[in-house]
């Protein structure tokens, strides 16, 4: 193979494997330890769950970071091109890095068919192995248990939450998914629960392999002003220093994200000070609650949960807004219903849409769907692209847009924003 572009690398991994997805650690466990003889980092950490994932990884990062110490991050998918899902210090792998690795991997497996995402999580092991940096931060792609990530050996793990996801994958109930996800957690290791409400069964495997558990309102805890502006971090944990910081500005992230990675951090060592409250403060990530033009609003939710969040946000911040119009395109494979029940009350009109994409739902199946719930004001419209413009151009000029459903969706939607005017 003489691939010498990223774009070809990634079509050609695209071919290798006849399943997009097909879980299980046989192919890439043996591979990984042929290719990395010493651990990825000092240290490593993974961080699991159903939403919040990312935003975890980002506050983790620039934690670090503030302490002027090395750090490399994998995450997916990315939004809008590859390089976003490793990153050094915060900045992008470059193409040349990228396709070093590919070559490297392609070489070692040998006759074995990798998926996708296993492929592209060798890269990325291979790339930050080589850096020898001081912290590795590691998202879970799905679920934990029998996903890629998990054939490394984490110092510290994360699980965010475990809601209702990818069901034909882990399972029917939060009890099995919870159990999926736990098996990031590791022995005498500290796993990090950064939700009041787990399921038994997360609980129980952590107690049962004998991890340390810092658990979300017992060793460590927020409160939020009464007029929801600012927070305030609580760490008392046994054998740990009790830390804590005060009047926090609230932002469009999660404060149970923010709050895991300041557990984490100052599990690593790291010092709670009043300096890392700006570092919280100044952290953004893209799509997130994100507000572009000050009328279109972008956020990659794409199950029931993530959907509440992002209701309770628009109540928040946009009390005033007589008219939001949604855009909304989303995997097949998602509980649609669910997540637009709680929207119903807010949305005004529907553009169903579909990203470029195999797995995209057909907007003619979230159109009946609105329908079943008792929503006329709704409309087919095939492509992202039109459906943005059709909201753009029918949406009052003091009404908020709002477009959501999936990365996908994102992807084709925002960098078509900025050609419009506020």
């Amino acid at each position: 193979m003489k691939n010498n572009s990223l774009e070809e690398w990634l079509n050609y991994i695209e071919r290798l494997h006849p399943k997009e997805i097909e879980l299980g650690l046989e192919r890439i466990e043996p591979l990984y330890h042929r290719i990395i003889k010493e651990p990825l980092a000092d240290k490593i950490i993974v961080v699991g769950g159903t939403n919040g994932k990312g935003t975890t990884v980002e506050y983790l990062s620039k934690l670090i970071r503030s302490d002027n110490k090395t750090v490399g991050t994998y995450t997916s998918p990315h939004l809008f091109d590859f390089n976003e899902r490793i990153r050094i210090n915060g900045e992008k792998a470059s193409n040349k890095e990228i396709v070093r690795s590919f070559r490297e991997i392609d070489k070692v497996r040998g006759s074995t068919q990798l998926t996708y995402f296993e492929f592209t999580t060798l890269v990325a092991f291979d790339l930050l192995y080589r850096k020898r940096l001081d912290v590795v931060v590691l998202e879970i792609g799905l679920g934990g248990r029998l996903d890629a990530v998990n054939v490394v050996n984490s110092d510290i793990s994360i699980l965010t939450n475990v809601e209702l996801d990818h069901q034909d994958w882990l399972g029917n109930d939060k009890e099995a998914i919870g159990l999926e996800k736990a098996a990031i957690f590791r022995n005498k290791k500290p796993a990090i629960l950064a939700h009041e409400n787990f399921p038994n069964s997360v609980l129980d495997q952590a107690n049962k392999i004998g991890a340390e558990i810092f658990r979300l309102g017992r060793e460590f805890r927020f409160e939020v002003s009464k007029d929801k502006s600012e927070w305030d971090y609580f760490l008392n944990a046994e054998k740990h220093i009790e830390s804590s910081i005060q009047n926090i500005e609230k932002s469009n992230l999660s404060i149970e994200s923010a709050s895991a990675a300041l557990t984490a951090y100052a599990l690593l060592g790291g010092e709670i000070t009043k300096e890392k409250k700006e570092v919280i403060q100044e952290t953004f990530l893209t799509c997130r609650c994100e507000l572009i033009n000050k009328r279109f609003l972008v956020d990659v939710s794409h199950n029931p949960a993530s959907i509440r969040y992002l209701v309770d946000f628009i109540k928040e911040k946009f009390k005033t807004k007589k008219f939001i119009t949604a855009v909304f395109g989303v995997m097949s494979d998602k509980d649609v219903r669910g997540m637009i029940q709680s929207l119903l009350p807010l949305v005004d009109y529907w553009y169903a849409t579909s990203p470029n994409i195999d797995r995209a739902m057909n907007p003619k199946e979230i159109i009946s769907i609105l329908e079943e719930e008792g929503i006329s004001k709704a409309e087919e419209v095939k492509r992202v692209s039109e459906a943005v413009s059709k909201a753009d151009k029918h949406s009052p000029e003091e009404g908020l847009v709002l477009i959501f459903g999936s990365f996908y969706t994102l992807s084709e939607a925002v960098p078509l924003l900025n050609s419009f005017g506020p």
